[in-house]
């Protein structure tokens, strides 16, 4: 029973901090309708980043290298 309770820790501290990141900067990365949200919808979305990091983050890769490939088309 301890283990799961450390493990489920870990899990939520690497939330809270990915969860600070994403929604001061990647939110806008990986959805552009959320370009000038304000501090009240960033707050009501902070749980739910918390609780599905993972899945976010790879969202958050993802856009991240489709805008680069996009910009490398475009300054060629």
């Amino acid at each position: 029973m301890n283990i799961v309770l450390v493990i489920t820790g870990i899990y939520l501290v690497m939330g809270v901090v990915f969860a600070t990141a994403f929604v001061l900067k990647g939110i806008t990365i990986v959805d552009e309708g959320a370009k000038g949200a304000t501090i009240g919808f960033r707050v009501i979305i902070l749980p739910g980043v918390i609780i599905f990091w993972p899945l976010l983050f790879k969202k958050w890769i993802k856009a991240s290298k489709s805008k680069q490939s996009d910009n490398d088309k475009t300054a060629a």
